[in-house]
């Protein structure tokens, strides 16, 4: 097992000699020691009583059996004076790209993907003692700093809450901030309130006239592995059926997406860390949703529905009825994960921000992207004033589309 010795504080600090002996070191387990890796994952799992979903054995170990034929990989242990304090997935990016440009990137956690069959975390997280989480992160960002085979490091899809004190180490990164709406159950709980009077009255209608209009509505929570996975296959059928409909392939017509969860559900139903719910009316089914299980809360990951009619939401039915189970069972929180839709507003009550973090390393292919982005933002500033200031003339009024770019940056 090779070890990389870097101090805990930014690159440009000086650390005293106490702190030296203090610092974290990075020890690297190549792909080959596996086994080794997830019995030492297994073993600080179980010790720091670990409730974060995306850094357990289980959804790790679930997402090598599939991803990591794909995506290069390796684990880093953080060990201060001697003792596991962290231990984290560092993977190598496949075919990622800033418009014309392919990047040699690497990311923490179950991420890198190409975009086609991506599992697209949320709520990431490393396996890491509380009081040694800022001086693991900055080592693991101090040795991105020295590994030249590195365009940029990315931190996928993490609480925005606790990456921001190593964001304040490295101020220069780039960072994309997505809101993610939650139905608050706790406070629901403790106040006694029905949760549909914590929703806006026009949503309120058109829960109340969907379940009228549907004449009764069965919520079925899978209680056993046999309808959970029943269930499933429903909600990839519907899902399927939707999105095909419409001319696009939907996220299951991924084999290894679709296996991943598959054998992800064999994992942690037994665990309680996943569900599928369905919803029934006059015996035919409606809307199946998948729900992960993070910390004691509950996050929607997918769905699958049948197309809707006239005044009846079968989505929103599906996503108030989850929200009044979950709130029975004692759950937390009922989290739509990030994006911004009108859908997720209605039927939530707080929100939180999920943050991509990038940092990026200041050579000449960084250089050029940062070039062809600042032409690109100008010239579409240019085409905006033209169009503003452009006076119609005679009957012609039809604006002038100008040309996209083949290709596009980020």
């Amino acid at each position: 097992m090779s070890t990389l010795e870097l101090t805990t504080t930014p690159v440009t600090s000086t650390a005293s000699s106490s702190d030296v002996s203090r610092k974290v070191r990075l020890r690297f387990l190549p792909a080959s020691s596996r086994i080794e890796a997830m019995t030492l994952w297994k073993s600080l799992e179980v010790e720091l009583c670990n409730q974060r979903l995306t850094c357990s054995s289980a959804w790790t170990d679930t997402w090598l059996d599939h991803y990591g034929g794909l995506v290069p990989f390796q684990f880093v242990i953080g060990m201060r004076q001697g003792t596991i304090v962290g231990i984290a997935l560092l993977t190598q990016g496949v075919r990622q790209s800033a418009g014309p440009f392919r990047l040699k990137t690497w990311h923490v956690g179950t991420a890198g993907e190409p975009e086609s069959t991506s599992v697209c975390v949320q709520y990431n997280s490393v396996l890491c003692h509380p009081d040694d989480w800022i001086d693991f992160g900055q080592a693991l960002w101090n040795w991105a700093q020295q590994e030249t085979n590195c365009d940029e490091f990315r931190w996928d899809g993490f609480e925005s809450t606790s990456i921001a004190p190593l964001l304040a180490q490295y101020p220069q990164s780039r960072v994309e901030r997505r809101v993610a709406y939650y139905f608050d159950l706790e406070s629901v709980r403790a106040t006694g309130e029905d949760p549909i009077m914590r929703l806006g009255s026009h949503t309120r209608a058109n829960i109340r006239r969907t379940q009228r209009d549907l004449g009764g509505v069965q919520v079925e929570w899978a209680e056993t592995i046999e309808r959970a996975e029943f269930l499933f296959h429903q909600l990839v059928e519907l899902h399927q059926a939707r999105w095909n409909s419409i001319g696009l392939p939907g996220v299951y017509s991924s084999e290894r997406f679709h296996d991943f969860h598959l054998d992800l559900l064999h994992r942690l139903f037994p665990l309680g860390l996943m569900s599928l719910v369905g919803v029934s009316a006059g015996g035919r089914l409606l809307a199946c949703s998948q729900l992960l299980v993070d910390n004691n809360r509950t996050h929607f990951y997918q769905c699958g529905r049948v197309p809707s009619s006239g005044r009846v939401s079968h989505g929103l039915i599906l996503d108030y009825s989850c929200i009044c189970e979950c709130l029975r069972r004692g759950f937390d929180e009922v989290d739509f994960l990030g994006g911004e839709t009108d859908h997720k507003r209605r039927l939530s009550t707080s929100q939180a921000e999920l943050a991509w973090v990038a940092w990026r390393r200041p050579n000449i292919k960084n250089t050029a992207i940062d070039t062809l982005r600042r032409i690109k933002q100008a010239t579409a500033g240019i085409r905006r004033d033209a169009s503003a200031n452009r006076t119609p003339s005679g009957s012609d009024t039809a604006a002038v589309v100008l040309p996209k770019t083949k290709e596009s940056l980020p």
